[in-house]
């Protein structure tokens, strides 16, 4: 009777199957994001499909958190610290809400 409300767990969640958009540098050098408006918006498109990805895999992690703490009651602590690993981890990322840093540090990769 316990297993009745348990959902299977999403620790197979990846993004793998998105389609990205390239960002294409040197296109209209100087003029900003005019030179190639559709570009732009493309890339702020995968930008939104990236961070709701993001955001709904956080949920998927809470779910599973929350769900092993109700099948293992007391000994929560001790059984769960694998999903709970995974739950710190990915909300600990210090640029997830912020798209300015996350930018930033794809710039740095890419200059690399």
């Amino acid at each position: 009777m316990s297993g009745m409300y348990d959902q299977p767990p999403a620790s197979d969640i990846s993004p793998s199957g998105m389609k990205a958009y390239p960002v294409v540098s040197g296109v209209g050098a100087g003029r900003g994001r005019a030179a190639d408006t559709v570009g732009f918006h493309n890339a702020g498109e995968q930008r939104s499909r990236e961070m709701q990805v993001e955001i709904e895999t956080i949920k998927l992690l809470r779910q599973d958190v929350v769900s092993c703490y109700r099948r293992e009651g007391v000994n929560h602590y001790a059984n769960c610290r694998k999903e709970v690993d995974k739950y710190v981890t990915a909300i600990s990322d210090p640029d997830l809400l912020n798209p300015k840093q996350r930018q930033a540090k794809a710039t740095a990769k890419g200059g690399e």
